[in-house]
């Protein structure tokens, strides 16, 4: 028994797309580029955002404590070299 190949796939014709073929894909490819970019947009939103948001925040925490710390510690040398009544 011989296996022969397909007279399609024996033939020595360059491979082609139809333009309706490439439309097709393209629109496909645009379809799905949409969708991963909505779906890493909100992602985005729902979790990086409000963690930049509290980071923000922390530091402004922190610049207030450590201005609050430098006014104590310049009201506390302040009131130190004042002479005592």
């Amino acid at each position: 028994m011989e296996i022969t190949p397909a007279a399609e796939a024996a033939s020595d014709k360059p491979f082609s797309f139809s333009a309706a073929d490439t439309a097709r894909v393209a629109k496909k490819l645009s379809w799905h580029t949409g969708k991963a970019a909505w779906t890493f947009g909100t992602s985005f939103l729902l979790l990086v955002v409000p963690l930049i948001i509290q980071l923000h925040r922390e530091e402004q925490m922190m610049a207030l404590e450590q201005e609050q710390l430098s006014v104590l510690n310049s009201g506390g040398a302040a009131a130190s070299s004042e002479p005592a009544k």
